[in-house]
Formats: C-alpha cells, sequence, structure tokens
C-alpha cells in the first residue's frame, strides 16, 4: 500500500475563461468543476485511477474539509481524515482555450502540535506501507521530518524548509519543480538540479519545469525528456500525474518507466480534471515519448 499525507488540502474551482485576463469582467458559461486538491491527494486520486492501493491521510476542518471529505469519498479515494481546528482552505483557478491557467491559493491552515502528532499516529497506525508521499504547503514544515523518519521510503514534493527537511530521511524520489529546486538548492539547471538531489541522498530525483522537458535520475540513469505534443486543457496536477505514473512503473526498465511517468502528465494535461488518469491512453501516449540519455 501507498500512504499519501496532504496537510492543506484545498477546494478548488475550476473556471474556463477562454480569452481571459486580468482587470476585466468575466461570467463563464461554464458551472464550476469543484476537486478537491493538494499535490498528495492529486498523487492518490492518479494512483487510484491507475488501479493502485492506496490511502489519502488529509488534514481537515470546517465546512470546507466536510467538503473535501464528501468529494474525496465521491471519487471513490481510500482515505483517512484528520480533523483539524482550522477552515480548510479554498481557491480557483482560471484556464483560457490555449491551456493557459492561473490558480489563486487560499491561504494555508496553521496545524497546531495535537494535530500535527495526530497526523503522524493516523500514518503510523496505517503501516506497513510501500512508501510514503507528502509535500506541498504546509505551516509546520517538521511535519515532513517525522514522516520521513517512521521508517519507510518517502516521495517528497516539497521547497523550502519542508524538503530540506526531508531530505534528511530515506529518500525513494524527490520531485520538487525548477523553481523550487533553484529557491531552495540554488540549482540553476534540470541537470545540476538532480546532482544536488542525489548529493543529499535522494535515492531517485525528478524536476519538472510546468509543461516544458523534465529531467529525470532514475534506477541510477539520467534522462532528458521532452512532453508529446497534445492539446492541452490546463497543467494543473500534471506534475502530480508524472509523480503517480512513476511510482506506477517503477519496476518497469528505466526508460519505460520515465516514458510512462511523461505520458501521465500528458494525459492529465488533455483533461478538465485533476490528475485523474486513464492507463490505457497513458500507455498509447508514452510510445510517442522521446527519451534522451544525459
Amino acid at each position: 500500500m501507498i500512504i499519501t499525507v496532504t496537510a492543506n488540502p484545498m477546494v478548488e474551482h475550476f473556471f474556463h475563461i477562454p480569452g481571459f485576463a486580468a482587470g476585466l469582467e468575466w461570467r463563464p458559461e461554464r458551472k464550476a468543476k469543484v476537486v478537491a486538491t493538494g499535490k498528495p491527494l492529486n498523487v492518490a486520486r492518479a494512483l487510484t485511477s491507475l488501479g493502485a492501493k492506496v490511502t489519502a491521510v488529509c488534514a481537515v476542518g470546517g465546512a470546507t474539509g466536510r467538503e473535501i471529505e464528501e468529494l474525496v469519498e465521491r471519487e471513490g479515494i481510500d482515505a483517512r481524515m484528520v480533523p483539524i481546528r482550522e477552515e480548510s482552505r479554498r481557491g480557483f483557478a482560471l484556464y483560457d482555450n490555449e491551456g493557459q491557467d492561473t490558480t489563486v491559493y487560499g491561504p494555508r491552515v496553521s496545524l497546531r502540535d495535537a494535530e500535527l502528532d495526530a497526523i503522524v499516529s493516523t500514518v503510523s497506525c496505517l503501516l506497513p506501507a510501500e512508501l510514503i508521499v507528502f509535500g506541498g504547503s504546509c505551516s509546520r514544515p517538521e511535519l515532513y521530518e517525522r514522516l520521513a523518519h517512521l521508517g519507510v521510503p518517502i516521495v517528497v514534493d516539497a521547497d523550502g524548509e519542508g524538503l530540506e527537511l526531508a531530505l534528511s530521511g530515506d529518500v525513494f524520489l524527490a520531485k520538487p519543480n525548477m523553481r523550487e529546486v533553484a529557491e531552495t538548492l540554488g540549482a540553476l539547471d534540470g541537470q545540476r538540479a538532480l546532482l544536488e538531489l542525489t548529493r543529499r541522498k535522494a535515492r531517485n530525483a525528478v524536476v519538472t519545469d510546468g509543461g516544458g522537458e523534465a529531467w529525470f535520475r532514475w534506477q541510477g540513469k539520467t534522462f532528458r525528456v521532452m512532453p508529446p505534443k497534445v492539446d492541452v486543457v490546463h497543467t494543473i496536477g500534471c506534475g502530480d500525474a508524472l509523480c503517480a505514473g512513476l511510482i506506477h512503473a517503477s519496476s518497469r526498465p528505466a526508460r519505460e518507466a520515465v516514458a510512462f511517468a511523461m505520458a501521465c502528465g500528458a494525459q492529465s494535461a488533455m483533461s478538465d480534471g485533476v490528475a485523474a488518469l486513464d492507463e490505457t491512453a497513458c500507455e498509447a501516449l508514452a510510445r510517442q515519448i522521446v527519451v534522451v540519455p544525459a
């Protein structure tokens, strides 16, 4: 089983607005699509759609927290909700016909000591596990250090102090994006970012750059990978889909696993959902991926 931990999930409202620009009034013709999001929760969604056994641990509070619980249950994602005192956050995303998107995130919740303990205890009660996946925004980055030392290999997608602390554990995979790794570790390009992450004992690493190329250090090999040309709806959650694809394909030969992961990110971009994958479509896209050894 794989456990994902989302300390700061969000109810996100997605609006399709062709030609969107700031400073004007907009009245979308379609109702907003409402999704429970957060990096690890998106990974859980993608893994569930690929048939993996996964349990999503989410810290939720207030009416918005209850809505997150209902949305997750409706999707059929196995989950454990950890109640917190503060109201969970809301946000919204706007995307146009060209695949450009703008996201506004609600302020992150402030976790208390007892709530931090409850998250760790909930995860501990679910062990043993193959992996623990966590990351994203968190008011208490020490949570990531505690999760990293539960005796289970981890997958971390975070920046700043959270990434730094997580790298002290058994890191199966580190997956920051280019901006995050530059701000946290000072790396200037994908290849140097991989070197820095593996120097800090990450067994594998991926650095993404929005809808552009991605750099992989996987099974001791380095690859530079370009995404396939697809009709992009929006790119929100694509990195999480890529992460899930790599976890799901981890037993495959290195090039094949990397190609499948990149295909999962591309397939996610073709949908108005968030990291909800069609495995057959991902396999077909994987055959179009160009994987270049670096």
